[in-house]
């Protein structure tokens, strides 16, 4: 009986790691995708978040 609950529970994480991995795999790369890209401006994007602003008096 212990046998197939340590069978069954290595099964089960080999499973997981399967499904994991090949989610991951379909994933890769589509994080920013239409985001950005090297074409793109980052005015057009950010505006002015990234201006230099003057110190405090």
């Amino acid at each position: 009986m212990k046998k197939y609950i340590v069978l069954g529970l290595i099964a089960g994480l080999t499973l997981s790691a399967v499904l994991l991995f090949l989610r991951r795999r379909k994933l890769e790369g589509s994080e920013f995708r239409g985001f950005f890209d090297s074409s793109a401006v980052a005015d057009e994007l950010f505006g002015d978040a990234f201006e230099v602003l003057p110190d405090k008096p």
